[in-house]
């Protein structure tokens, strides 16, 4: 029996069970299935713990350490300028949290902390800590964060109840106690601090689903439990300004008072939550049938992120695959899975078919913007 790590509700059999070898968030492969349990109390889904969990953050886990200014696209104008993940959470950071003057900020689980780095450039009064799992990233913050404020692997003591603000981009969803998780970063607040975290709305962002090392695809309903449970008070969620991610504000509460459990909206993201697990089981057998059509010739796909990784580890035994499309520079010239990574507009003339490894919901509006991917004889296969 697995328990609900958000509620501790009983979760018998997984929704969703999919052989190895599971896809995680930096587009390595692990020999175990990928399963997901759906929790019908508060509306939270959830996969199973990834093996050593510390050294693969420790050690395995490097996102943006491809070089000094590597980052994820965020997105794409219409004019072609990229807009980058580390200035839009910067500036969506600095409008939710309304600093005070000389406030201290932690960034915990900072990785690089590109987010701080960039609100310290707009804000330069801010006092920037950071903390993270692994020592990779030191490196990352020297010159501009005082040795003092950076820590690794543990929490000094002495920055309880110390911070005006704390923030943690996109890692809750990796944490295998996620109420803990608030917990301990509420503790490391003033009392009138705010904490700022920002995570996948699975709901907006289906892919979310399936990602190995993405323990927890919370929904409004259970993120709410969460907080409460974490002795954390919600003052607000922002699903608008980073589609496919949820933004929330919160402040400590006096003490934890969990919401009440299976109410109408944590039904209901309990459904959704199956909907889009179904919808991945369709999605694989859509895509098999496909390869099998398309067996011996030339594709690519478009996306060389989670959905393009997963499309290619589902018909790569199938199709020639002779590159990966992205419009992040940063990925240009490199390569996935021994494949070429290039621009868009360099897609072979002698390409047959184009697999689409974008999120379903924006994918028909990117592609119809490039006329080099909607070429005569070029078919296309969605998600």
């Amino acid at each position: 029996m697995t328990a609900c790590r958000v509620c501790g509700g009983d979760l018998p059999v997984p929704v969703y069970d999919a052989p190895a070898p599971a896809l995680t968030s930096i587009m390595t492969l692990l020999d175990v299935p990928t399963r997901v349990f759906v929790c019908d109390r508060c509306g939270h889904a959830q996969g199973d713990d990834i093996p050593d969990i510390g050294a693969f953050y420790d050690s395995t886990y490097r996102i943006s350490l491809a070089g000094e200014g590597h980052d994820q696209v965020f997105a794409v104008k219409a004019d072609g300028a990229v807009i980058f993940r580390t200035d839009h959470q910067a500036a969506i950071a600095l409008g939710l949290l309304g600093l005070p003057r000389d406030a201290l900020v932690l960034d915990y689980g900072a990785a690089k902390a590109d987010t701080l780095r960039k609100m310290v450039a707009a804000r330069p009064d801010i006092r920037p800590h950071v903390f993270d799992v692994s020592a990779d990233y030191a490196g990352a913050w020297d010159g501009w964060v005082a040795k003092e404020a950076q820590a690794i692997y543990t929490v000094p003591a002495a920055w309880a109840g110390r911070f005006d603000a704390a923030m943690s981009h996109f890692v809750i969803e990796h944490v295998a106690d996620p109420v803990g998780f608030v917990r301990d970063l509420g503790a490391l607040l003033k009392p009138d601090g705010v904490l700022l975290l920002s995570l996948p709305d699975v709901a907006a962002n289906p892919g979310d689903m399936t990602v190995a090392d993405h323990l927890n695809h919370f929904s409004a309903a259970s993120l709410a439990y969460a907080l409460s449970a974490g002795g954390c008070r919600l003052r607000t969620i922002d699903r608008t300004s980073f589609p496919g991610a949820f933004f929330a504000v919160c402040e400590r509460a006096p003490e934890a008072r969990p919401m009440p459990i299976a109410t109408p909206p944590a039904a209901e993201a309990a459904n959704g939550a199956r909907d889009i697990c179904r919808s991945w089981e369709t999605a694989a057998e859509r895509l098999e049938a496909e390869a099998e059509r398309f067996r011996g010739r030339k594709a690519a796909v478009y996306g060389a992120g989670f959905y393009g990784s997963w499309i290619s580890s589902r018909v790569g035994r199938s199709v020639n695959l002779v590159s990966f499309l992205d419009r992040n520079p940063h990925l240009e010239g490199t390569t996935l899975f021994g494949v070429p990574v290039i621009r868009p507009e360099r897609i072979g003339s002698d390409v047959d078919v184009l697999f689409i490894g974008l999120n379903p919901l924006k994918a028909r509006d990117a592609i119809a913007a490039q006329p080099w991917l909607n070429r005569a004889g070029l078919q296309h296969v969605w998600l």
